[in-house]
């Protein structure tokens, strides 16, 4: 043994080699040495413990094979024994205690399956003339055996309850047998025999600890939904009420309430699961009332970490249980239930229960989806959501039927009735709700149609119809909504909560001073129930409107809202949108409004600006606001604005034509129409992004308004010449012509059509035209431009006439596409597509074109939505009838009309449905509303809906749309006919030039003398007789290019006056008589002599 000392010892190397050892080596090899002796010592240990371990073990199971052997033995004997009567209660007590202490030793749920069933089975055996059962015996002596049965019976319950909910193969009779031990042992009643009521409080707090809750819950789950006539099933759900009843109610233990709640309540598709007696059964023992009021305290704590697959069950079991009951619950319990279906309707992320919808595409003409076409979101349509989108999952028809209570007319009026105090009788809406009252309700609607939008049009009109404060605790729009339209109204009461809001006046403050609004105002978490009060007002105000005819909307008895409270209210939107627009990039559009959970800012913001827009277009069709009421109340520097704008849009394009430039390579392979799809893509990508990338053209494509009209004309015009710039062959003094057309003045629209529809966005450039006359020769003249114009002017003269058949007149004889089934035909959308871009060459030279267009159809043309409101331009008769029809106050159902429309097509009616089997549906006082909404919509939306979308297809390949999205439909009338305003004849002559005159010349001076005394009728047609337009540009004279120009014509006082409309020019001969050329002038104009006699 090596012991420290280094005193080397003489040795004899026979090999001839002297070996080295050193001091570190011997150490580390002493080291290794002691390390695998230590090793060897443990592998002993441990093999010995292994052995003991296995002989332990299999001992073990000898003994509990013994075990099971004698149990199986006394078991039947004892059953023998109890059937035939010949035991005594102490024996039989004896024989419980041997059976479940024996039992629980040996008892493996890998092969005791069969026992566990047997013991449950004996222990509810009956014996004795008073048919006591074996478990309840003990109890009756009055020794010790009790507690000690009690004991045992705590050890046996976990471990039967545990087994029941994770066996997976239960015969339907083993199941039965020991649920109903778990039922038996659980019931107060199987005590009444016992000498005392105590075990049965021990043994009920023995369940909650086991948490037999739980394993029914999976018990439940794991049988199908279609066995409804399971007794084990419905015993199971009975014992849950029944353990959770007894733990809430003796010991106030909320533990129990929240498993039933997490476990039982969030079974799907609990009601279908049991018989109807169950149900009842079930629906009557079940603690609604206290489960409801523990959520509402808790906040709803032990669901919110829920994951999503269960709340929705556990929200459509509440809704199924609770519905009928909400006309009968007390306030506080009415509350809570509110609360509860808020916070519930919270925790489910939106597209859940229902999924966007997708887009329809066109089978006839796929193209038309290719388009960057805006659409408005119509009411009651998929919205954009105030959280956060999720993936969905179909969802079963029978959850759907469960979750369609929440938005169920008479439930939703039930409970809006139940937060009415009782003793509530005055008619001031102040005395109605209370503020907590209005927001819990603010919360829970906004939930409700951001999670059911489909039915967004169903809810908000139920709320349009509900009046509170005039029957004591209910109210119901079933009984009310036959009176008057409103009473105390529910949009009434919820913007006087709003004007009482801190934040309000701060927003009234910021107005009244001019300045602008702060972003922190919606980050501050102290205006969140504001907030929510502002979004609601306005999706229900946005619905009224829709079906608010001008005169109601002007009327104050019609009217919720008083036309000087509507006025302060669009000030406010208005300024908030333009916050929310104008700060795009310091606002995450995805985050919360002031800490809300439920209110997003890009909600807000869209809802803001939908309203915001809808009292522009009234206040534009039939004003109501003071002059300038539109502009922003707060200083905006408007040059350095333009500026701006300008060199972002200038940004974007070029950004844009570059990536078509890269992409158009790689999509060539698949044809024209997969670079066109590309393209179109990409603008579309682009357009949801506007905002962030430039916040000024984001206000401008939404609230474009709140720019004076003339600003955004110069910015309109600034963008077509910055395009000019870009384009190739548009700018120059002399571009080469991108297209020749040889025209015949009887078929100007059929040749145009054929010969340059095909160049799309190529007509930016300069365009070749040459007139055939009648004898198939050429007209002589050389085309600088106004060759074109006189074309163009030809081209709308003819397609527009209504006898031509692709446009009708309405009362007013304004234009708008035909709306019969032949005009959707490839080959007239083809021709709607380039009229859209003969006009989309007006817009961008400058053309004016005498045309007068339907506001209907302008605005659907830019992307909107008409409503009701819109359709007395279109048809005055059918709109009475459906104001008579919203406001009849007899039995709607007596009318006899269903949900269906009739349009005549080459003298056949063919009856259309508004809805799925529309022609069995009968329009009731309830959706009376949605009836009215779908057929204006269908005669001002869906009838000219693919014409639209093909000339504004056209349309946008020469105007980009986020250029065209800066006008309503009545300014872009007046970009397309010039304005409506009257001839200012100082501003004509500021903005003539002569040509062979000078200013001073007798001739000169009798013209403009005999122009002063024309009448605006004859100035009109002055105008049109030099420029083809009746109508002045909508900057002013100077606009016109080529000016307009007087030139000399001679010295034959006996001719008329000419003119050539494509140069803007008079050709007036000298007359030396100012009546002479009075008459002459008046009679040129008259008659309409123009370029033909040139």
């Amino acid at each position: 043994m090596f012991d420290g000392s280094f005193k080397a010892r003489r040795t004899i190397n026979l090999g001839g080699n002297k070996q080295q050892v050193d001091k570190q080596r011997l150490l580390r090899q002493a080291q290794e040495e002691r390390r695998l002796r230590e090793a060897e010592r443990l592998r002993q240990k441990s093999a010995e413990r292994i052995q003991a371990w296995y002989r332990g073990r299999t001992v073990a199971r000898t003994v509990r094979q013994d075990l099971r052997q004698a149990w199986d033995q006394e078991t039947l004997a004892l059953e023998t024994s109890i059937r035939s009567g010949d035991t005594s209660l102490v024996q039989e007590c004896d024989g419980a205690h041997a059976s479940v202490r024996t039992f629980l030793i040996f008892f493996r749920p890998a092969v005791d399956h069969k026992r566990l069933v047997r013991l449950c089975s004996l222990l509810v055996m009956p014996s004795g003339s008073k048919k006591i059962t074996l478990f309840a015996k003990p109890f009756q002596l009055e020794q010790d055996k009790p507690s000690s049965w009690i004991l045992l019976l705590k050890r046996a319950i976990p471990k039967i309850s545990e087994y029941l909910g994770t066996h997976a193969n239960w015969e339907e009779n083993e199941a039965d047998q020991v649920v109903t031990f778990l039922d038996t042992i659980s019931s107060s009643e199987s005590f009444l025999t016992a000498v005392e009521a105590a075990p049965a409080t021990e043994l009920s707090q023995a369940f909650v600890d086991s948490r037999i809750i739980p394993d029914i819950s999976l018990f439940v789950n794991r049988t199908p939904v279609e066995d409804k006539d399971r007794p084990s099933v419905a015993r199971a759900l009975l014992l849950s009420t029944r353990i959770c009843r007894s733990s809430y109610t003796k010991d106030g233990n909320a533990g129990a309430l929240d498993q039933f709640v997490t476990r039982i309540l969030t079974l799907p598709l609990l009601p279908n699961r049991v018989s109807l007696a169950t149900l009842t059964a079930f629906t009557t023992r079940l603690p609604l009332d206290a489960i409801l009021q523990h959520l509402a305290s808790t906040a709803c704590s032990s669901v919110a970490q829920l994951p999503q697959n269960k709340v929705i069950p556990l929200m459509a079991n509440i809704l199924a249980f609770g519905y009928q009951r909400v006309a009968k619950m007390s306030t506080a319990v009415s509350n809570a239930y509110l609360q509860v279906l808020t916070c519930l309707l919270g925790l489910i992320p939106v597209d859940s229960i229902e999924a966007p919808a997708k887009p329809q595409r066109d089978e006839d003409n796929d193209d038309l989806d290719d388009l960057e076409w805006r659409t408005e979101e119509l009411p009651g349509s998929p919205s954009k959501s105030p959280r956060n989108t999720s993936s969905n999952t179909a969802l079963d028809s029978r959850v759907m039927k469960w979750l369609s209570l929440a938005h169920d007319n008479s439930h939703l009026n039930d409970i809006l009735g139940s937060i009415v105090p009782a003793s509530s009788t005055k008619d001031d809406p102040s005395d109605i709700l209370s503020t907590a009252a209005i927001g819990d309700i603010t919360l829970f609607l906004l939930n409700l149609i951001t999670l059911f939008p489909s039915h967004k049009i169903n809810i908000l009109s139920n709320l349009m119809y509900f009046k509170f404060g005039s029957t004591g605790r209910k109210s119901s729009a079933s009984t009310q909504s036959g009176g008057k339209f409103f009473g105390i109204s529910i949009i009434k009461i919820f913007l006087d909560a709003f004007m009482s809001t801190q934040l309000y006046q701060q927003l009234l403050q910021s107005m009244q001073q001019d300045t602008p609004l702060s972003v922190q105002l919606v980050l501050d978490p102290g205006h969140a129930k504001a907030w929510n009060l502002l979004a609601f007002v306005s999706e229900l105000y946005c619905q009224i409107l829709v079906t608010m005819g001008d005169d109601e909307f002007h009327d104050d008895s019609k009217n919720p809202i008083s036309l000087s409270s509507v006025i302060t209210l669009s000030s406010i939107v208005r300024d908030i949108a333009f916050l929310l627009w104008w700060n795009d990039n310091a606002l995450n559009m995805d985050s919360n409004i002031g800490g809300s959970k439920n209110l997003k800012v890009g909600y807000l913001r869209d809802i803001v600006t939908k309203l915001t827009r809808q009292l522009h277009a009234r206040d534009s069709r039939r004003p109501y606001c003071p002059k300038d009421h539109w502009l922003l109340s707060m200083p905006l520097d408007m040059m350095a604005f333009q500026q701006a704008v300008i060199q972002d849009e200038q940004n974007l394009s070029q950004d844009q034509d570059q990536d078509d430039n890269e992409q158009d390579g790689d999509s060539l392979m698949g044809g024209l129409g997969e670079v066109r799809m590309r393209r179109n893509t990409n603008r579309r990508q682009r357009s949801s992004q506007l905002a962030r990338l430039s916040p000024r053209l984001g206000v401008l494509n939404n609230i474009p308004f709140v720019i004076r009209f003339e600003d955004r004309v110069t910015i309109f015009r600034s963008f077509v010449e910055s395009d000019r710039k870009r384009t190739t062959g548009v700018t120059g003094y002399h571009p080469q012509a991108v297209g020749v057309a040889n025209i015949q003045r009887g078929s100007v629209f059929e040749d145009g059509f054929e010969q340059l529809n095909h160049l799309g966005s190529k007509l930016k450039g300069r365009i070749a035209i040459s007139f055939i006359d009648q004898y198939g020769i050429p007209e002589a003249g050389i085309d600088g431009g106004g060759v074109f114009k006189e074309f163009l002017t030809s081209l709308v003269l003819q397609a527009f006439d209504t006898n031509y058949g692709l446009f009708m007149n309405t009362s007013e004889q304004l234009l708008y596409p035909n709306p019969h089934g032949f005009a959707q035909e490839k080959t007239q959308l083809r021709h709607y597509e380039f009229l859209g871009r003969i006009l989309g060459k007006a817009l961008y030279e400058g053309i004016l074109i005498d045309a007068a267009f339907a506001g209907f159809f302008l605005s659907k043309c830019l992307g909107q939505v008409n409503y009701l409101d819109d359709l007395p331009s279109l048809d005055p008769e059918l709109y009475k009838g459906l104001m008579f029809l919203k406001n009849y106050e007899g039995n709607v159902e007596d009318l006899s009309l269903y949900f269906t429309v009739d349009d005549e097509e080459m003298g056949t009616t063919l009856t259309r449905e508004l809805v799925p089997n529309g022609s069995n549906t009968l329009v009731t006082k309830q959706n009376r509303i949605r009836y009215i909404y779908l057929t204006a919509h269908y005669r001002l939306n869906t009838q000219i809906d693919r014409q639209c979308r093909a000339f504004f297809r056209g349309l946008s390949d020469l105007i980009d749309p986020k250029w065209l999205w800066m006008f309503n439909q009545h300014e872009l009338q007046v970009m397309l006919g010039g304005a409506q305003t009257g001839i200012s004849l100082t501003d004509l002559a500021k903005n003539v030039v002569y040509s062979n005159f000078v200013e001073t010349d007798p001739t000169i001076q009798y013209f403009w003398s005999v122009v002063q005394e024309m009448t605006e009728e004859d100035r009109r047609l002055l105008i049109k007789f030099i420029t083809s337009c009746a109508r002045p540009p909508l900057l002013g004279f100077k606009e016109l290019n080529p000016k307009l120009c007087i030139r000399n014509a001679g010295q034959e006082e006996d001719r008329l006056p000419t003119s050539s409309t494509c140069m803007n020019l008079l050709k007036l001969p000298a007359f030396t008589s100012r009546q002479r050329l009075k008459d002459k002038l008046m009679y040129a104009i008259h008659s309409e002599a123009g370029f033909d006699l040139s």
